[in-house]
Formats: structure tokens, C-alpha cells, sequence
């Protein structure tokens, strides 16, 4: 479907306003628009998706960060979304191998993670037969925390509160915990705790950091399934926006960065664009970052208890190579329907502090998928080629910092960081892979602060630490009246997380939140 607008280019104003064209902004106009309202959507990018969005590099389209995602399984969010749009039929999906769709390489050894906690832990078991015990404790644990996630109300009532302790036992043991701490609690060997915990990337921290509830959602998400678009995330991207431009009365604006919301007592009465336009709406949703968001609002027109609420930490951002292979199948090497996660060694905290602390990138982890195996639908390349997208951590301001001071010197290291990764690559997964190159572009934090609108270059909004995990987190509602949040930090990251965040506000705003 076409995302480009189809209504009076002289309107300006609408029922609805949503700012930014991310996977939630997305989701809550498109149900929006399909409930009848006037619907704009402003983004500030020239391309819909947020991270989820495809540019073009010559003949070649790449997705700029999403990779692989869950949730696409009857009645689960992207499916949900999907089939109040009518689109279940045009937008399909491809699982990617049940018996191992992603695989974890450690120090040239490989485990592969298949669908099914239990045929998991038992692959597991049989491969680590003395570290029965605390394999069963770890399993054991992340089910059981799984199991009271499900049992969740969308919002909590006092008599929620009153019984649960008897309710959600584990949830409230666990929900400061992190996952080392729950690794060193069953005392998990150290192999085994890289191995599970080898789709880090997916949350960018080290078992050190990360929560441990973050943990348990990420694994039982693509548990139930890991999931690539038959057509490529610019078809599943383009579907949802055009389902919002095909309604009447209804847009997306493109290149479109709105620089301030405007404010009346307890109240949004319009946003400015950076070119002098202004749009108004009886109501607001923004899918910008809440720290962004309330830049754009202005402290003065928000009490205080509300500012600290937003003062968090952001995620780390990452270094992604986007490469286009001739004359070689990636199959031979490796590859297939599934990612690879490469770790040079079992200790990944060491090897996160290594990235992010020492800025030392001689020996990096590394996340490498293959979307033209994960479909073979045309689009992403000429006939004959193929697209191996690779990943790894990386901090924000040191390169900002070379950027902007040394323009020569940012390219340099970037130049160099990437042939590094490369020779890694060609060293231990493709020979020669660099003479087969038919593209190579590299992305940074502050590209993707650049190009996706990104604070500080983060990848999943706010860092996903004990502390940014559960009822501490950004709500969706604001102290004004009519305006509410969305997105990965306002609900949580991933195409899935964003895309429930989006349909749980759809929900609360059609039942008169």
C-alpha cells in the first residue's frame, strides 16, 4: 500500500495527531483510522518504521536494524494487529528453523536454541550432563516467571495489589533481580551462562545488567516462534502506513520533523513543524522518545514528579555492517534459516565492558543474519546476490564526540572498526568474504541518531536495567489532558513490544481513557 497522503494537502486539522512513524505510531493511527477517526501522522524521517524502516543503497534495500522478530503467531500482537487491519492474508511470515533459529557460537563451539523451553534444557542436559541441577533451577525459574506474566492484568487494581504476593510470587522475588544474579542463585557454569544468554544483543546489556524479567520476556517471545516477512519489513512497514493513507481524511507526512508542542493549561492545543506549519487535534499521541517528547513540550508545563519520571538512561547503540555477497552461497559457511551470535570467548560481561567501557573493538561480539535466506522473495538484491547484515554494541558519545570534531578521523575509525569485523568474519565463518563484497555500508550510534531520531544513538529507548523494567517504566498517560506516549520506551522495545504498546493504547483510548 502507498503511505503517501491522500487528503486536502490545506487541512490542518484531525481527530487524532500522532508524531512519528515507528511501529507503535503506526499501530495505534492505523486502528485509529480504521475505527473512522481523521488521522495525521507526522515523522520527521523521510521513510515510515522507525528502526523497522528499509533504505536503498543503489539496487539494494536494507532493513536498518530489525533483524528477525516473534509475536507473529495466531493471537499473539503482530498477528493481532494484522487482523483488525484485514491484511493476515497480504502480509505473511516465515518462521525461521524451529530446531535452531538462532545459533550461538562460543569460541568457535555452537549451540543451537531451538522452539520449547523443555527441548531446550534437555539439549542442553545431555550436552552438559554434570550441570543438570542448576539448568533445571534456571528453566524451572524462567517458566514459572513466564507463567505469572501471562496471568497479568493490563493494568493493576488495588485488589490485584492485595492478592499478589499468592498471585505472582516469583514476580515480585525476581523483579529487581538481574540475570547474573540469577545465574550465581543456581550456580550456573559459566559456558552455559554465555550460551543462554547468546541472543544478549536482542537487549544490548550483559547478564550483568540486564533484568531479569526483560530476559524471560525476550526468550519465551521467540520461543513461541521467530518470525521474518515473506515480502521484507519494508512490505510489513509500507502495509501498515498505507492502511492509515487509504482511509479518508487520513496521512502520513513524511519529512516532516515537528519541533514543539504546544501547550494550554493542562492541555495540547497544537504541534509546530519545522517548516512553520502548524496541526491541530483533539488528541495527541506521541511515539517520539518521552525525554524527547517533553523537550519538545517544555519542563515549565509539567510538574516535577513527572521530569524525574524521565530521567533514565538510555540503551547502548551499535555498529551495524550491511553488505551485499556475489558469487558465493552463505549457505556453505553456515548460514541459513537462523542468525548466528559469534562470542569469542564465555565471559560476556567482560566481553560488553571490553565495547563499552574500554571502546575496544579488536575482538567483538558479533550478530550475523541473512535475510535473503530467511526469504527468497526478490527486493533486496539483484538476482544471484545475497544480504548478510552483521551487529555488535557500541557507545554513543566517544564517536559523536570524533564526528563532530574530526570528520576524517570519525571515518577512519569507522573504516577501521569495520575492516576488523571483516577479517573476523572471513576468519572464522566466510574466506575471502571481502573479495565477494558487492556492497559494504556501516551504521553508527550517531547514525542512527541521524538517520532514525535515536537519542544518543540507543537501540531499544530506555536501558532495559532492573531499574527501567516493571512499574517503574514511562506510562503511556501524561499529566496533559490529551496527549499519550507510545513506543519502545513508553511500553517496550521490538517490533512485537511496540507493536502491543500500540494496540494496548488503541484499546484504552476507544474504551474513553
Amino acid at each position: 500500500m502507498d503511505p503517501r497522503p491522500r487528503l486536502d494537502p490545506t487541512a490542518t486539522h484531525f481527530d487524532e495527531l500522532v508524531i512519528g512513524a515507528g511501529m507503535a505510531g503506526l499501530t495505534v493511527a492505523s486502528q485509529l483510522a480504521a475505527a473512522g477517526r481523521r488521522v495525521l501522522v507526522v515523522e520527521a524521517h523521510d521513510t515510515p518504521g522507525g528502526y523497522a524502516h528499509t533504505f536503498e543503497v543503489g539496487a539494494h534495500r536494507f532493513c536498518a536494524q530489525v533483524h528477525y522478530i516473534f509475536s507473529c503467531g495466531e493471537g499473539e500482537s503482530v498477528h493481532e494487529l494484522l487482523r483488525r487491519l484485514d491484511l493476515v492474508d497480504e502480509v505473511r511470515f516465515h518462521r525461521l528453523d524451529p530446531e535452531g533459529f538462532d545459533h550461538v557460537v562460543i569460541a568457535g563451539d555452537r549451540y543451537r536454541i531451538p522452539n520449547g523451553l523443555e527441548k531446550f534444557r534437555d539439549r542442553l542436559i545431555r550436552r552438559f550432563p554434570d550441570a543438570v541441577r542448576p539448568l533445571r533451577r534456571y528453566f524451572d525459574t524462567i517458566m514459572a516467571i513466564g507463567r505469572e506474566v501471562d496471568t497479568l492484568p493490563k493494568s493493576l487494581r488495588w485488589r490485584d495489589l492485595a492478592t499478589a504476593p499468592v498471585r505472582w510470587p516469583h514476580l515480585l522475588r525476581y523483579q529487581r533481580w538481574t540475570l547474573q544474579q540469577l545465574y550465581d542463585h543456581v550456580a550456573m557454569p559459566r559456558r552455559l551462562q554465555a550460551v543462554l544468554a547468546g541472543q544478549s544483543g536482542d537487549y544490548l546489556l550483559p547478564p550483568a545488567e540486564v533484568s531479569l524479567l526483560l530476559h524471560v520476556a525476550l526468550v519465551r517471545g521467540y520461543d513461541r516462534g521467530a518470525y521474518y516477512p515473506e515480502k521484507h519489513f519494508g512490505h510489513l512497514v509500507g502495509s501498515v502506513a498505507g492502511a492509515i493513507a487509504s482511509r479518508p481524511g487520513c496521512a502520513v507526512l513524511l519529512d516532516t520533523p515537528i519541533e514543539r508542542i504546544l501547550v494550554e493549561r493542562d492541555r495540547v492545543v497544537g504541534v509546530r513543524a519545522r517548516d512553520g506549519r502548524t496541526f491541530t487535534a483533539a488528541r495527541y499521541v506521541s511515539n517520539v522518545d518521552p525525554r524527547q517528547t517533553v523537550a519538545m513540550i517544555g519542563a515549565a508545563h509539567l510538574p516535577r514528579r513527572y521530569l524525574d519520571r524521565v530521567r533514565y538512561d538510555y540503551s547502548s547503540g551499535n555498529f551495524t555492517l550491511y553488505l551485499a555477497v556475489k558469487d558465493l552461497d552463505l549457505r556453505d559457511h553456515g548460514f541459513g534459516s537462523w542468525n548466528v551470535w559469534h562470542y569469542p570467548h564465555d565471559d560476556l560481561n567482560a566481553i560488553y565492558r571490553r565495547q563499552l567501557v574500554d571502546q575496544d573493538y579488536d575482538d567483538p561480539w558479533l550478530f550475523m543474519s541473512t535475510p535473503t535466506l530467511h526469504s527468497d522473495a526478490p527486493g533486496l538484491c539483484p538476482p544471484g546476490q545475497q544480504v548478510l547484515e552483521l551487529a555488535t554494541s557500541a557507545p554513543y558519545a566517544p564517536l559523536r564526540r570524533l564526528r563532530d570534531t574530526d570528520r576524517r578521523a570519525y571515518n577512519a575509525e569507522k573504516k577501521r572498526i569495520r575492516d576488523r569485523i571483516l577479517q573476523i568474519v572471513e576468519e572464522r565463518y566466510v574466506p575471502d568474504l571481502r573479495r565477494h563484497l558487492a556492497v559494504r555500508v556501516m551504521g553508527t550510534p550517531a547514525t542512527n541518531e541521524r538517520f532514525c531520531g535515536a537519542p544518543q544513538g540507543n537501540a531499544y529507548g530506555a536501558a532495559l536495567t532492573p531499574r527501567n523494567v516493571g512499574p517503574a517504566r514511562v506510562p503511556a498517560e501524561t499529566p496533559l489532558r490529551n496527549l499519550w506516549l507510545v513506543g519502545a520506551t513508553a511500553g517496550y522495545p521490538s517490533v512485537a513490544g511496540t507493536v502491543k504498546a500500540g494496540l494496548d493504547l488503541y484499546d484504552r483510548l476507544a474504551a474513553g481513557a
